[in-house]
């Protein structure tokens, strides 16, 4: 009789234990649970914010960002290349102008039309620029669309006895890169303030050639 009451008691030991081991895991799974929730919306909230994001870089990138007056720029329409003062303004509205100080405006109007442009450059010990060819071609194509007999445009970067530069962008070549005829950009006022645009921000132009200049290159010193 004293042994089954033994037995009696040890079992219930057994289920309180068992029973008291179930509650505390069940405690602990709800536990991870949480956490796995908190995880999730935490990550739900930073996809939110990262598409919020990118819609609002899209939107942005909707809208088309142009270093240029367009409506300035066609008040040059068919300027004279012997008329230095109206030249100089309108080189003056151009993206490389607007980066470097203009250092000289020369027009060549001998059997072609042609016009040269050199940008100072005031590289110090250590220092280095980086050529943008596509900067380069965009104002080569603003010029083209504006002034009808220009053949040529030689866009230059120079200090003291160095140039970089030297060979023109012609009109032909524009017209290759853009796959298409630039003087019907610029035969009206509406066709250019409304095509440009978008033509310019598509551009591209990376021709095969060296794009950093050193101070120490100009100097001569890394030979």
């Amino acid at each position: 009789m004293h042994k089954k009451r033994g037995y009696s008691i040890i079992s219930i030991l057994i289920l309180m234990i068992s029973t008291a081991f179930l509650v505390t895991s069940c405690s602990r799974s709800d536990e991870v649970t949480l956490d796995k929730d908190q995880n999730v919306s935490t990550v739900t909230q930073n996809e939110e914010t990262a598409q919020k994001e990118e819609t609002t870089l899209k939107e942005e990138d909707g809208e088309i960002n142009t270093p240029y007056d367009f409506g300035l720029l066609y008040t040059y329409r068919n300027t004279s290349l012997s008329d230095s003062n109206k030249m100089q303004e309108l080189v003056g509205q151009l993206q490389y102008a607007k980066e470097l100080p203009v250092f000289r405006i020369e027009s060549i109007t001998e059997n072609k039309d042609s016009l040269r442009i050199d940008y100072q450059m005031n590289l110090t010990a250590g220092q280095q620029y980086k050529v943008n060819h596509t900067k380069k071609m965009a104002d080569a194509v603003i010029l083209f669309a504006l002034l009808d007999n220009l053949n040529a445009v030689e866009i230059n970067l120079v200090q003291a006895d160095y140039c970089y530069g030297g060979v023109p962008i012609t009109r032909e070549q524009a017209e290759q890169v853009l796959n298409m005829d630039i003087n019907s950009l610029g035969k009206t006022e509406e066709v250019f303030l409304s095509d440009m645009s978008k033509i310019i921000a598509d551009l591209q132009w990376d021709p095969d050639v060296m794009d950093i200049i050193t101070y120490e290159h100009i100097m001569g010193l890394d030979e």
